[in-house]
């Protein structure tokens, strides 16, 4: 594990930059990405053989670059509003100085004017992330995923709970939502979206920050669906600020892409109560995705009351998609009766279920390193348990 030193000891002095080549202020700005804009991989899974019921689980390894911290003073550096200021004043002072050495560079002393305009595209994109982050606890990261040959990059940015307001957890990115981000990249033939279709009605409950939504979305519009829509939906008033911005940040206007992605508040106490729902709850969805939203008893039967009266059913369909709700939850120990009230609410097809009725069509559980960059709710054990509850219609 690599202590990495606080920025004012650090980075080279703001008066000297021009002094240094190419290559050290390159390496200068990845350093500090390390800090304030590292890229993850969120969490890994290690085990293919603990199963139950129908599953097969995926292998993973960690990508190149990916550095999860598990350096509890990382967190601390980052928080540091002194240090943070003292890197936007330096990466300031370097994109301004840039301009110069790129009009008075020596190519032979620089590394050549390619170089320079590549540190000045990462030193001002990283400016705007740490100028954009400035409070404590806020931080921007790049989750990278891969489908085949096609790369899925997506950045988000997590803000503070609200004086530990428990409903604004969804501000911060959690393991569930990084497996379900990944099991969609990786192997979309799962959920039904190895050829995505035409016209395919996405819904995520509880989007938190977004990243289920974004990645899901870049996959179709980089696999070439056409008119689909994903919506990811959300209820306390700063989860959703953030997920506004964080889906703004991804699609930038114009977005001319053909999957729309957007956001939307939906209050599952309240919305099946709703006689005549208007959009964009006015047409049901195909797919539903939930990753850590069940985290009180009451969530389960609240979430169920939107499945029933958003899922498209089966015998109505309207694209080459089985209808379901994918759900995925971490085992906590303290916790155990979120899996049984699951388990309860949506009764498992092999027991007899009421036809008609969501039934649990397969549970996979998938056991997962600990990542101290990506927070679980576990705790902060090596390894974390998750289960994915595959949910449909009964047949």
């Amino acid at each position: 594990m690599t202590v990495l030193s606080a920025p004012t000891s650090h980075l080279p002095p703001i008066g000297k930059i021009q002094k240094y080549s190419a290559e050290d202020l390159t390496k200068a700005v990845r350093y500090l990405r390390l800090i304030y804009n590292p890229d993850v991989r969120g969490i890994r899974r290690i085990d293919r053989n603990r199963q139950k019921h129908r599953s097969e689980l995926l292998s993973a390894s960690l990508k190149p670059g990916s550095r999860p911290s598990t350096d509890p003073s990382l967190e601390a550096l980052r928080s540091d509003t002194f240090e943070r200021a003292y890197a936007i004043r330096w990466l300031t002072a370097l994109v301004s100085q840039v301009y110069q050495l790129l009009e008075f560079a020596d190519e032979d002393l620089h590394g050549g004017f390619s170089d320079l305009e590549d540190l000045l595209q990462q030193a001002s994109a990283l400016l705007a992330i740490c100028a954009g982050t400035a409070s404590a606890g806020t931080i921007t990261r790049t989750f990278r995923f891969q489908n085949g040959d096609t790369p899925i990059e997506v950045q988000l940015t997590d803000v503070p709970l609200e004086n530990q307001d428990y409903p604004s957890v969804g501000a911060q990115t959690w393991g569930s939502a990084c497996l379900l981000a990944e099991m969609l990249v990786e192997d979309p033939g799962v959920f039904d979206l190895g050829s995505p279709p035409t016209g395919v009605r996405v819904l995520e409950l509880g989007a938190g920050t977004g990243l289920v939504s974004v990645a899901l979305g870049k996959l179709l519009n980089a696999k070439g669906c056409c008119a689909g829509t994903v919506l990811a939906t959300d209820f306390h008033p700063s989860v959703l600020a953030n997920l506004e911005n964080n889906l703004a940040a991804n699609f930038p206007p114009p977005n001319l892409q053909s999957v729309s992605v957007s956001s939307h508040c939906l209050d599952w106490a309240k919305f099946p109560a709703l006689q005549d729902p208007s959009a964009p709850f006015d047409q049901p969805f195909d797919l539903i995705f939930g990753a850590d939203i069940i985290y009180e008893a009451e969530h389960v039967r609240w979430v169920k009351n939107c499945v029933e009266k958003l899922l498209r059913k089966p015998f109505s369909p309207s694209v080459d998609v089985r209808p379901a709700f994918h759900l995925i939850i971490p085992l906590r120990p303290t916790h155990t009766l979120e899996s049984s009230a699951i388990e309860e609410v949506y009764p498992f097809a092999s027991e007899g279920a009421m036809d008609g009725g969501l039934v649990t069509l397969s549970k996979d559980v998938v056991v997962c390193e600990a990542s101290g960059d990506v927070r679980s709710r576990g705790g902060t054990i090596e390894e974390v348990e998750y289960v994915h509850y595959a949910i449909g219609w009964c047949p």
